[in-house]
């Protein structure tokens, strides 16, 4: 006789034992404290969850019962009350711990700012929380929440699994606010991935942050693309030779970040470009110049006995759009040069600078409208 298996719901139901569905808040890093009704303004929109689940979790609250204000900004006394909360839930508290130390009128944060600096006391040292302090009412940058954040969930011991494989944006490459990249809990404001840490924290966006941070079912898997500068402004391939100076060839990605730099110092200096141009020069032809000018730097270091090494850094590939090879070999050129002027303690040779013998590739360069062109990238790049 032949068997028949009923499907295991169907089995589940017969036997009343059909698994409940999760509830809100079951997986989250915080346990769910409080109720909270929805807002109108959020209703819809993308703000709608992460508002939801930062007032239900404790860290945030509505500016009214029916309003959330997502475009609006967070001051530095806001974002400190966020952040204590979110350490103290993070340590196994509650909120009602801060009941009996909370305050009205303008010194309302205060207890919240005594409990941060006593839990992290290196947290009270650091410029940019003395900023908060010291200007609680002014808005806070995204900057700002970046590293308070990081401070807390350091704090905490809150180590999240890495998801995305992220080691720098066009305008960080911090590996302390990278870190949020790669647990997915921060995606920038582009398919780059850039920070703007400068602008102004919305509501929305800091609750949007939070809730990735609570909630692992809200982070981010992130294929970003970084800018190349090479490719993406001056239209070659980072090893395309573009000149030649002494029979040593340099490719563009050696070259990039002056030429950017430089055009970037004309592009928003309208009295040096319109000196620049009255004397008939380019920015491109002051870039090459300074970069003959830093080759000689290498000669002139031997002749001097200078012995100045590469800065103890790491370069990473996209930061500013540029290679981490073109990053490398400007940064210590410039440490050179300054080496070399100071020795000398006073200017270069100017009859021993090296003259330049560029490739039929350079004049297909987009150098006239270098500086419109970096405008277009997320970041200031070279600058």
């Amino acid at each position: 006789m032949k068997k028949h298996r009923l499907p295991a719901l169907l089995l589940a139901l017969m036997l009343g034992c059909v698994p409940a569905a999760a509830a809100e808040g079951d997986g989250w890093l915080i346990s769910r404290p409080r109720d909270y009704g929805s807002f109108t303004d959020t209703a819809g929109t993308l703000y709608e969850q992460a508002a939801s689940i930062c007032c239900k979790s404790g860290l945030m609250d509505g500016v009214d019962d029916r309003h959330f204000y997502p475009a609006s900004g967070l001051t530095g006394a806001q974002v400190i009350v966020i952040s204590a909360r979110l350490l103290e839930r993070l340590s196994g508290g509650d909120l009602s711990y801060f009941a009996p130390i909370s305050k009205t009128g303008a010194v309302w944060w205060t207890p919240y700012d005594g409990y941060l600096t006593e839990k992290l006391p290196a947290l009270g040292r650091q410029m940019w929380y003395q900023s908060l302090q010291e200007h609680p009412k002014e808005l806070c940058t995204r900057e700002q929440f970046f590293r308070l954040l990081a401070a807390v969930l350091d704090g905490a011991w809150a180590d999240l699994p890495v998801l995305n494989e992220v080691t720098a944006t066009p305008d960080c490459d911090d590996q302390t606010i990278l870190q949020f990249y790669r647990w997915g809990v921060l995606g920038g404001k582009d398919e780059y991935g850039t920070r703007n840490g400068d602008a102004w924290l919305t509501r929305g966006a800091a609750a949007s942050m939070l809730t990735r941070l609570i909630d692992p079912q809200q982070r981010l898997t992130l294929t970003l693309r970084p800018p190349d500068l090479c490719r993406d402004v001056l239209g070659v391939e980072p090893d395309t030779v573009l000149l030649t100076v002494d029979g040593q060839p340099y490719t563009a990605e050696v070259l990039a970040p002056i030429l950017a730099g430089t055009a970037y110092e004309y592009d928003h200096s309208h009295f040096a470009a319109m000196t620049l141009e009255m004397n008939g020069g380019t920015p491109a032809g002051e870039a090459v110049q300074t970069f003959c000018q830093q080759l000689l730097c290498e000669k002139l270091a031997q002749e001097l006995g200078l012995d100045i090494a590469p800065a103890d850094a790491l370069y990473l590939d996209g930061y500013h759009g540029l290679t981490a090879a073109g990053q490398a070999w400007q940064a210590y050129h410039d440490r050179l040069m300054l080496g070399v002027l100071q020795a000398l303690n006073g200017p270069l040779p100017s009859e021993r600078v090296p003259a330049p013998e560029y490739e039929a590739v350079w004049n297909t360069l987009p150098l006239d409208d270098l500086g419109i062109r970096l405008r277009s990238l997320p970041c200031r790049s070279g600058h």
